[in-house]
């Protein structure tokens, strides 16, 4: 099937009118891991799993509401072959709100690597999504009135000497200690973080989450030049666009499964140390830590 810019928007804004649509008359649900899930996440995922899964082509779906239901061969698969991996609504508890921090996500895989993303901030009015292979390039969306307008995205300015803010997850909010010297922004949604890192809103973002938070945005930040690590065993490791058991937990019994094996940590080229010197002992890994 491959990566179509302009079709992958159409469904990212159709997610997004139904999503709105759909909080007009919302219903939660507690998922086992205590987290919400509304019918529009539930309606959306069943969206994009018709428009992009097709088995039979060898193209698959990792998808936050569904892959749980998948068997072991499946998600074989989807790991080798071509995939899509989708959050039909990251940051249900500011949706379910009504606050404006959520998105719609979908991460394009390739032979186990991110290859495209996009995310879609409906209540922002704000969409980035990537194209090209070869002559990769990031573009955003912004509606105003209704009508779209397009700009292809350049590698952002870093905050001057370090003083931008850092968003961190709601786990290390409610039960970590972070001690940074930077303003801290805990927004309940990975996608509003990320997409502002490319914007230049932040200049870091800390957190433990699972592959579809960051699959839409993760490839396009790796491929604009940011960096991204997670600590394991004392070791600095650093994350690429491999989907693999290095850097995500894929085991099926595993109670994490499918998170990073470690907090996730994006920033800026260059301010690895700068973060890491921050970052306390009392800021934990995040590894025992599961965000709701």
């Amino acid at each position: 099937m491959g990566w179509d810019k302009d079709r992958i928007v159409e469904l990212l804004l159709r997610a997004g009118d139904m999503a709105r649509e759909a909080r007009k008359k919302l219903t939660l649900e507690i998922k086992s891991d205590h987290s919400l899930v509304t019918q529009a996440d539930l309606e959306i995922e069943a969206l994009f799993t018709e428009a992009l899964e097709d088995e039979a082509a060898g193209c698959y779906i990792i998808g936050e509401e569904t892959i749980s239901r998948k068997g072991d061969d499946y998600v074989a698969a989807a790991l080798e072959s071509e995939a899509w991996v989708v959050d039909p609504i990251d940051g249900t508890a500011p949706f379910a709100h009504f606050l404006p921090n959520w998105g719609v996500s979908i991460g394009y895989m390739k032979a186990g690597k991110l290859v495209h993303g996009g995310v879609y901030l409906p209540d922002y009015g704000e969409l980035i999504i990537s194209s090209g292979d070869d002559e990769f390039t990031v573009h955003e969306g912004k509606e105003t009135g209704g009508e779209w307008t397009w700009r292809e995205l350049s590698f952002p300015p870093r905050p001057p000497d370090g003083r931008g803010l850092i968003a961190i997850t709601q786990a290390l909010a409610k039960r970590g200690q972070c001690l940074l010297p930077n303003p801290v922004m805990a927004l309940g949604a990975a996608v509003v973080p990320l997409l502002g890192l490319l914007q230049g809103r932040f200049l870091a973002y800390l957190g433990s989450v699972k592959l579809w938070d960051a699959a839409g945005a993760l490839p396009l930040l790796l491929r604009m030049g940011f960096e991204a690590s997670l600590e394991i065993d004392g070791e600095i490791v650093p994350v690429t666009t491999a989907v693999d058991n290095g850097t995500y937990e894929l085991s099926a019994d595993s109670p994490r499964r499918w998170y990073f094996r470690s907090s996730l940590l994006i920033h800026h080229p260059g301010d690895a140390e700068l973060m890491r010197s921050s970052m306390v002992e009392n800021c934990p890994t995040g590894e025992h830590l599961q965000d709701d």
